[in-house]
């Protein structure tokens, strides 16, 4: 009789009483050391697309999020042999591309405003002359969520369209 009584009880307890709690199996952020679940960081990765048409090529800047999801602009045609450059720092741009035809041509450079818009500005250049940064005009406006980080992609150009 005990047996059953002790069988009875194990299950009835067994059921009503939680045992050790259950562990939480969501990845932890590296080296965080707690046991909160690892957050996405939001940012934007920016690269540009140069695409050859004869004398010209077109630019795109392609925005790609965290997700992998990537978005293309068409930024416009321009005349002679197109690369990605580094803009002088006055220019507060974080890349740009450079459209040389003899020895000057256009540059286009990508500017952030407030956190929240990519910028991309033309200005004619001409070797050796220095640059004016009040004498570039807007080619378009991106938005951004605000507070995302902003990258340069390290391979920044690609040929053809993003």
């Amino acid at each position: 009789m005990t047996r059953p009584v002790i069988a009875l009880a194990s299950i009835v307890f067994g059921l009503g009483c939680s045992g050790p709690a259950k562990q939480d199996t969501t990845t932890t952020g590296e080296g965080s050391g707690s046991n909160e679940p690892a957050h996405l960081v939001k940012k934007v990765m920016v690269s540009w697309g140069i695409s050859p048409v004869g004398e010209m090529a077109d630019i795109f800047l392609a925005t790609t999020d965290e997700t992998g999801k990537q978005v293309s602009h068409s930024i416009g045609r321009y005349k002679g042999t197109c690369s990605v450059f580094a803009p002088a720092q006055d220019m507060n741009a974080i890349t740009g591309v450079q459209c040389r035809v003899g020895g000057g041509g256009t540059e286009l450079h990508l500017v952030v405003q407030g956190g929240e818009e990519l910028i991309v500005l033309q200005t004619p250049f001409t070797d050796g002359a220095p640059q004016d940064p009040m004498d570039r005009k807007e080619i378009t406006r991106v938005k951004v969520p605000r507070g995302i980080g902003i990258q340069v992609d390290p391979v920044a150009s690609t040929t053809g369209a993003p």
